[in-house]
């Protein structure tokens, strides 16, 4: 893609306004995907999930209105990744999630690139069970 000097310097001039205001430029938006914790097999789980890249590394936000169901108690809970309501094996994202309400983050290892999927899970690894399913938009 080309510019000429003035669509560069409209661009440089909205850039900077933009950063004035405190907004974030629409660019940016690629950043950061969010979905809806909605849950399976039984399992009433809830809350928004973000997907977020920082300097260079990756994040999974679980945000303040996350509820996983505290009538159960499955013995080994994970994050993950996947598509089509099939998780990708080799896409855990720690060892034991341990949250059950409230924000939480977590760092995804380098080794998995999270743009190659669409949803975002939480599992009971050692049943191969899918707790809850996000979509990411």
């Amino acid at each position: 893609m080309t510019f000429t000097r003035r669509q560069f310097a409209g661009l440089t001039l909205a850039a900077t306004a933009t950063a004035a205001l405190g907004a974030t430029p629409a660019l940016a938006g690629s950043d950061v995907r969010k979905g809806t914790l909605s849950g399976r097999q039984g399992y009433n789980v809830t809350g928004t999930v973000k997907v977020k890249k920082v300097d260079g590394k990756t994040k999974v936000v679980l945000a303040d209105d996350y509820v996983f169901d505290p009538a159960k108690n499955p013995p080994d809970i994970k994050i993950g990744f996947g598509s089509g309501e099939k998780y990708a094996k080799g896409s855990k994202i720690h060892d034991k999630l341990t949250v059950k309400k409230g924000e939480a983050t977590f760092e995804v290892p380098a080794g998995i690139d999270t743009d190659k999927y669409d949803e975002l899970y939480i599992y009971c690894e050692q049943f191969t069970v899918i707790l809850a399913v996000a979509p990411l938009k």
